[in-house]
């Protein structure tokens, strides 16, 4: 802190930029970018990462020109942060959509709650990963790999110097995190898609055996009791497949960031 209040005119240019960037990750990664953590702890945040990373700029980056292109270069720094960030949280979004395959199977996609750290509608079983997820990710300290991404970005990517690797750093994005994505979305919701396609099955050829039958009504609670029945014992695997693609979505947002670098 000694340090921060001593900088001179020629340490502040580089240190705008840096906490530009931090902020950008922190605006919008998991956990850190939920609405429910007040913009000023937001912004605080930023602030005390921003000074904690500092000696690593100052090392590998030589003070700007203050110029016109040095406020766009600024914005650039945004965009790289908001870039990271939007990848991090590719994550948490593959837990919520395995949730709603999930809700789509079970017949409870009508029945959405208000996500808290999206401010959009989801489905029931999603946002009841996400808060399982949340709490896991916590838990295996998650949120240190994600300020491990922010010292990786200010090794790999020189300030005010982005290049995107001619297109790897966005190939990497679309062919490897969002893939991912859907994925792990799928991995997600295996078990109770498999239950469900059974009860499904077992339906059927309940309408042949007895056709008097209300089948639809009928498996329509059955599939409800299944599907909770299986999240319920699930729980156990859910954390275990989660906690394998934390570590997985980290190791390919440390080659995402290298990418940027160029």
């Amino acid at each position: 802190m000694e340090n921060f209040l001593s900088w001179t005119g020629t340490e502040l240019p580089l240190f705008l930029p840096a906490f530009f960037r931090v902020a950008g990750i922190v605006m919008v990664a998991p956990v850190f970018g939920s609405p429910l953590v007040p913009p000023t702890v937001r912004v605080f945040l930023s602030l005390l990462l921003a000074v904690l990373f500092f000696p690593l700029i100052g090392k590998t980056s030589p003070p700007p020109p203050v110029s016109e292109g040095y406020v766009l270069a600024v914005l650039g720094e945004v965009g790289v942060g908001l870039l990271i960030g939007f990848a991090a949280s590719l994550l948490f979004a593959a837990v919520q959509s395995g949730g709603q395959l999930i809700d789509r199977e079970i017949g409870l996609q009508a029945a959405n709650l208000l996500d808290p750290m999206t401010n959009e509608p989801v489905s029931v079983i999603g946002q009841f990963k996400v808060f399982l997820a949340t709490v896991v990710y916590l838990l295996i300290d998650g949120h240190h790999l994600l300020l491990s991404a922010v010292s990786d970005s200010f090794r790999a990517v020189p300030l005010l110097g982005v290049r995107f690797g001619e297109g790897a750093a966005a190939m990497h994005l679309s062919d490897t995190l969002l893939r991912d994505l859907f994925r792990s979305a799928v991995q997600i919701a295996a078990p109770a898609l498999v239950t469900l396609f059974l009860v499904t099955v077992a339906a059927a050829f309940m309408a042949r055996t007895v056709p008097e039958m209300n089948v639809f009504m009928l498996s329509f609670s059955v599939r409800v009791l299944v599907g909770f029945l299986v999240l319920a014992a699930g729980v156990g695997l859910f954390v275990s497949v989660f906690r394998d693609m934390t570590f997985r979505h980290s190791d390919a947002m440390r080659i995402f960031t290298g990418f940027l670098g160029g």
